[in-house]
């Protein structure tokens, strides 16, 4: 009786630790790894360690923001609607990544 509700019980566990509801997006997870890994630097050549990777994080987005914001400007040969369409995507994605790059700076700036 005990071991068939301890199976139970762990199949049950299995099942909601793979359900949705215990889902983080992606945004709140890499936000709780950033706090983790600003927390743990204790030592000068650890915050050196941790404020250059977070320099490099912004860098990238901000890199990647312009790439996109190229994207959105070039001219794609297709209909006007879809063009359109792709240049807003491209515009939304550049923003997002701009926003996430200003994060990592005021993380950055906290440290």
């Amino acid at each position: 009786m005990k071991i068939s509700r301890l199976i139970s019980v762990i199949s049950l566990l299995g099942f909601f630790a793979t359900s949705a509801a215990f889902a983080v997006s992606e945004e709140v997870e890499d936000q709780l790894l950033e706090k983790a890994i600003v927390e743990s630097a204790v030592t000068k050549e650890q915050k050196t360690a941790v404020g250059n990777y977070l320099k490099a994080i912004a860098q990238q987005k901000a890199t990647r923001s312009e790439e996109l914001r190229e994207l959105a400007r070039r001219s794609t040969g297709g209909k006007f609607v879809t063009s359109n369409v792709q240049s807003q995507k491209y515009l939304r994605q550049a923003q997002a990544l701009e926003k996430e790059a200003q994060r990592y700076q005021s993380v950055l700036g906290n440290l």
